[in-house]
């Protein structure tokens, strides 16, 4: 069996990939991952660190909401679509409502094996990966299971060689590429998408709510959706939910490193079609 191997404080490498260990997970437990149960009705949200888990994360709940009322739960997001990883020590997890939603940052090859064999429904989503450098760099000085950055400097050069949380970006978008789903700045017409795909016809009044409630000003004020609770019990040193935009990396980026990460981009991302958004203004 792999063991676990100390990268930074509480940061481990497990099968060559890099995550936090959450709530004490051991390598037997992320073994024993792969042979969870899953149902068919099954929904999983994936996503690199950063990404818009949160974002998404809202705007399934705001549908099931509206195609199952009667099983509307007075409770967070975080508790409504529970982490994948928890569900190997948290046999609550299977006994909550169907469809189940979970939510994961794990690679591709660490996901149970049910998932591909029972064909379930898997969002992956994506965001242009220089806004997911400085929205991971600056999590690192907010989440306290994190190493805060040295530098935004040598967090940089982390990031391209993917010695950050979850590891490199690059391999986790090209090993879930057959299974993307990208939201963008139409947010109503990426609604009316993920229903499609999910199977959920909701009626236009219902998508307009979904799509009002899931926005970046109504979710950061909403308890259920911005992770306040966290706060509050010092898992975290400052809020997560910083600007909501495209396009933040041009503040911190030199032009020296926007060329090179331009040519990392180009070299690792050239043979996939994936169309990012950079800019708001696009």
């Amino acid at each position: 069996m792999d063991s676990l191997e100390l990268v930074s404080p509480y940061l481990f490498s497990y099968k060559k990939k890099n995550f936090v260990v959450q709530e004490g997970l051991l390598p037997k437990d992320l073994d024993a991952l792969q042979h969870v149960e899953i149902w068919p009705s099954d929904i999983f949200l994936v996503a690199y660190p950063k990404s818009g888990t949160a974002w998404v994360q809202q705007i399934l709940v705001q549908i099931m909401d509206f195609y199952y009322p009667e099983q509307v739960e007075d409770a967070s997001n975080r508790v409504r679509v529970p982490w994948l990883e928890a569900s190997v020590q948290d046999n609550a997890a299977r006994d909550r409502p169907d469809p189940r939603l979970f939510r994961t940052h794990l690679p591709v090859d660490m996901l149970p094996h049910g998932i591909q064999a029972k064909r379930v429904k898997v969002v992956y989503i994506t965001r242009n990966p220089k806004d997911v450098l400085v929205s991971l760099y600056h999590f690192g000085f907010s989440w306290n299971m994190l190493e805060s950055p040295k530098s935004f400097e040598s967090f940089f050069e982390q990031f391209l060689d993917g010695n950050v949380f979850m590891g490199s970006w690059f391999d986790h978008v090209q090993e879930y590429y057959t299974a993307r789903d990208q939201m963008d700045i139409d947010l109503r017409g990426e609604v009316v998408k993920l229903c499609a795909f999910l199977g959920k016809n909701l009626t236009e009044e219902a998508i307009d709510q979904v799509v009002e409630m899931s926005t970046f000003h109504n979710m950061q004020k909403n308890p259920k959706a911005n992770y306040k609770d966290l706060l509050e019990k010092q898992r975290y040193k400052s809020a997560t939910m910083r600007k909501g935009i495209a396009g933040d990396w041009k503040n911190f980026f030199t032009v020296a490193q926007n060329k090179c990460f331009d040519q990392v981009f180009e070299e690792r991302m050239s043979d996939l079609p994936i169309a990012f958004i950079w800019d708001t203004k696009q």
